[in-house]
């Protein structure tokens, strides 16, 4: 019972974080929070195929093999957060990607979901692995948005603001 609580906190908690942020903000990155999710989820599904770990608790089991409650809450959350602070400045943006991707792949996070609550299990990849694959899903993000958000700038009318 605590772990599906968990899991529904790390879902739906991280999204009321953004009342701090203002509309325009959130409308600025929200196409990286969901190129985060949609970037986690090709990877859930890779790594479910691989026996990467196997889930022990999972709030909607219809949507099994994702780890719902970090590809739909954590991931793209952090990722908005992440983008709002340190978008356009590269290096502080991969050093927070780093530190966050080792909170979560390798300590504390991980530890607490695996060791302490049991909701998964990691099989056939390694703690520190699934960290190096965070962070190079952390530039293809950045680099994905970079080159995203120069299309919608070449777009953009500039007569139709007057």
């Amino acid at each position: 019972m605590l772990n599906k609580i968990v899991l529904w906190v790390v879902l739906i908690a991280p999204w009321f974080t953004l009342f701090f942020l203002k509309k325009d903000e959130i409308k600025r990155y929200m196409p990286a929070a969901i190129s985060a999710s949609f970037l986690m989820t090709i990877y859930n599904i890779f790594a479910y195929n691989q026996a990467h770990w196997e889930l022990k608790d999972s709030i909607l089991p219809w949507l099994d093999p994702l780890f719902v409650s970090g590809v739909f809450g954590a991931f793209p959350v952090i990722a908005l957060w992440v983008f709002h602070f340190t978008y356009g400045r590269f290096g502080s943006y991969l050093l927070t990607n780093i530190v966050i991707d080792f909170m979560f792949a390798v300590f504390p996070i991980h530890y607490v979901f695996q060791e302490i609550l049991g909701i998964y299990k990691l099989i056939n990849i390694s703690a520190l692995e699934r960290f190096f694959l965070f962070v190079i899903f952390s530039v293809v993000l950045y680099g994905f948005y970079k080159w995203q958000e120069g299309i919608f700038r070449q777009n953009v009318d500039p007569g139709r603001n007057k």
